[in-house]
C-alpha cells in the first residue's frame, strides 16, 4: 500500500510540474519592431518580435535569450527567423528586382550584428555569407550601402576603423 501511495504522490507531483511548465511556455512577450522601409513593402508585410518564456530552476518564468521574428501571411503568424540576441531593427530595401530585409540586433554589451535576408512573398530567406558586426554599436545602412565601425585596442591606444560594404544575393562584399 505504501508503494501505491508513493507512486501516486510522484505521479501527481510530476503532473503539477508539467502543468505549470506548460502554462509558462504558452506565454509569450511581443513587441513591435522599428522598421525603416525604403520600399512600399511595409503596407503588406508586418513583423513582430517575440520572446518565449521558460521556467528556470527556481520556478520563475523568464524570457529566452533568443528573439523570434514573426511575419504574417494572410493574417496567420509564422516564425520568419530566430536571432541570437535582442532589440531588432529592420531595414527594407529594393535592389534590382529583389527585396531585402536587413536586420540589426544586439548580442551583448555593445556588440551589434547585421544579418541579411531576401524577401519572397512574406518569407525571409537568409543570405549566405552575410553577417556583419560592430563592437561599438555603429552599423548604418544608407542607399543600399552598409557602413560598419569598430574599435580595437592596440598597445593601450584605441584605433577606430570603418568599412563600407555592398551586398547582393550571394552575400556581402567590401566596397572599394
Amino acid at each position: 500500500m505504501n508503494v501505491f501511495k508513493a507512486l501516486t504522490c510522484a505521479l501527481l507531483l510530476t503532473m503539477s510540474h508539467v502543468t505549470f511548465a506548460a502554462e509558462c511556455l504558452n506565454i509569450k512577450v511581443t513587441k513591435p519592431i522599428k522598421i525603416d522601409d525604403k520600399t512600399d513593402l511595409s503596407q503588406s508585410l508586418t513583423f513582430e518580435q517575440v520572446k518565449l518564456l521558460h521556467k528556470d530552476k527556481s520556478g520563475i518564468c523568464l524570457p529566452t535569450r533568443d528573439t523570434y521574428i514573426l511575419s504574417f501571411n494572410e493574417g496567420v503568424p509564422f516564425i520568419a527567423t530566430r536571432l541570437k540576441g535582442h532589440t531588432p531593427e529592420i531595414t527594407l530595401l529594393e535592389k534590382g528586382d529583389n527585396y531585402y530585409a536587413l536586420i540589426k540586433y544586439y548580442t551583448g554589451n555593445k556588440l551589434q550584428v547585421l544579418k541579411g535576408y531576401q524577401i519572397i512573398n512574406s518569407e525571409l530567406y537568409e543570405l549566405p555569407n552575410f553577417t556583419l558586426s560592430s563592437n561599438v554599436s555603429n552599423i548604418n545602412i544608407d542607399d543600399g550601402l552598409i557602413s560598419v565601425k569598430n574599435t580595437k585596442l592596440v598597445e593601450e591606444h584605441s584605433i577606430d576603423s570603418a568599412m563600407l560594404y555592398d551586398f547582393d544575393l550571394s552575400g556581402v562584399s567590401v566596397k572599394n
